[in-house]
């Protein structure tokens, strides 16, 4: 197995920024992160989480459902309260706010387990405990050249670089 070099990271710019001269150099990197840091992500060159989309959809599918709820059970039991008219829109908006918030959350579940079950998983190694508290952690798998990633790593601001 070739070697691989992990750098450890205060700031989460100098980490993107090692990321991106690293893959610019035609190198593979991964990245362990206490939070998801925006720079970080975008340098390393994910595509976007499509997880929204599932969210988005359960939310509009519990508004409209609210609505048609709220509507059928008043049509279904129509209780004539001082000359106002059965179909009364305001009142229906909490229960479609209720429930667009139960099913986009019910849908983000679901998306969730849909692209953890989907997803590809590459094992790049164990990852040092500090890369949950307060490091960034970048790693350059299989380097051809272990020295020039190295200087990269090292220029970009790395705390520390070691070989496993």
């Amino acid at each position: 197995m070739a070697s691989l070099i992990t750098a450890s990271f205060e700031e989460p710019s100098a980490a993107a920024r090692a990321i991106r001269a690293a893959r610019q150099a035609g190198f593979s990197c991964r990245a362990w992160m206490p939070a998801p840091f925006p720079e970080v992500i975008e340098a390393l060159g994910r595509p976007a989480s499509k997880l929204g989309w599932a969210t988005f959809l359960g939310a509009s599918l519990g508004v409209s459902g609210g609505f048609a709820l709220a509507a059928f059970t008043s049509l279904a039991w129509p209780l004539v309260t001082g000359g106002k008219p059965i179909l009364s829109w305001p009142p229906f908006v909490i229960v479609s706010f209720e429930s667009s918030v139960l099913l986009a959350a019910a849908g983000t579940v679901l998306g969730l387990i849909g692209l953890i079950r989907r997803g590809k998983r590459t094992d790049p190694g164990e990852a040092d405990p500090r890369f949950t508290a307060d490091r960034i952690g970048v790693r350059v798998l299989d380097p051809s050249d272990p020295m020039k990633a190295e200087q990269i790593l090292r220029e970009a601001g790395a705390l520390e670089v070691r070989r496993a």
